[in-house]
């Protein structure tokens, strides 16, 4: 249920979801982020599911990639980024001054706008996280980067040029190998920032399938631009504007029958 907060301009949160606890993957209550004095994200609330995708949509500059980041607390290499409220994860405050962040960031993996492989061999991209684990066993990275890479839709293009370096991929190929990099350490949540905006029409259908499998073992958020991706790959699609979560439901309701004026301007194209 959403009420509207006439001053704001804009619906206010109070309960986006009926999710019982154990279907939430993630619980992000009254999250608000500032740099300095400036807000940008306010009192945002919302349940994310598991093992579904959900989508982040809105207005370049909306704050729909400043939430999505901090999801794994990225926001906190800049410089002036202040975090008021809470994300949950397995009921723990992501936020508490107890958390250690690189071990958050195992739970919950990122892939960004374009593809970032490691000036390494294909192989070497792949099991990067589990070496830095410590994980010396060759039989363990090996089947961990075979699994990794099946997993990713791109095993049966690279597995007889595993040596080669990974900038000979192509950008798909390299945006597929980053996922597959992502999950080789088996993270809960998997966030993805626009990852097919750089991309060609087939290789972005191609990832968009992959989504679509790994929905089966991880949880996923999206940020996207695109309304039809959001509308093909996503279960659930939150709509934000200036910081603000204006309406958050299950994909199909949210495109065919929105609650506000505000979303309904955006997904037909009357602004954004």
């Amino acid at each position: 249920m959403i009420s509207f907060d006439a001053s704001a301009g804009f619906p206010k949160p109070i309960n986006l979801s009926s999710l019982s606890d154990e279907d939430t993957a993630l619980e992000i209550d009254k999250l608000s982020l500032f740099y300095d004095d400036t807000r940008a994200l306010s009192e945002i609330s919302m349940r994310v599911p598991k093992c579904k995708v959900t989508a982040f949509i809105g207005p370049s500059g909306c704050g729909k990639s400043t939430l999505l980041r901090c999801i794994n607390r990225m926001n906190d290499l800049v410089d002036g980024c202040r975090v008021e409220g809470e994300v949950l994860l397995n009921g723990k405050n992501i936020y508490d001054n107890d958390v250690n962040v690189p071990s958050l960031r195992r739970q919950v993996g990122m892939v960004f706008q374009r593809p970032n492989p490691f000036p390494k061999s294909i192989y070497e991209n792949v099991i990067y996280g589990l070496r830095l684990q410590g994980i010396k066993d060759p039989r363990v990275l090996d089947d961990a980067a075979e699994r990794s890479l099946q997993a990713a839709a791109l095993w049966d293009e690279v597995k007889d040029r595993l040596n080669d370096n990974a900038f000979g991929l192509s950008g798909g190929q390299q945006q597929r190998l980053v996922i597959a990099r992502a999950i080789a350490i088996e993270p809960k949540v998997l966030l993805l920032d626009e990852p097919t905006s750089a991309l060609d029409p087939i290789s972005t259908l191609t990832i968009e399938e992959l989504i679509n499998e790994l929905k089966h073992k991880y949880t996923v958020v999206i940020v996207t631009h695109n309304m039809q991706q959001a509308a093909r790959v996503s279960d659930q699609t939150a709509f934000i504007n200036l910081g603000r979560l204006v309406e958050y439901a299950d994909t199909d309701t949210l495109f065919t029958t929105p609650k506000f004026k505000h979303t309904e301007d955006y997904i037909t194209g009357r602004y954004g």
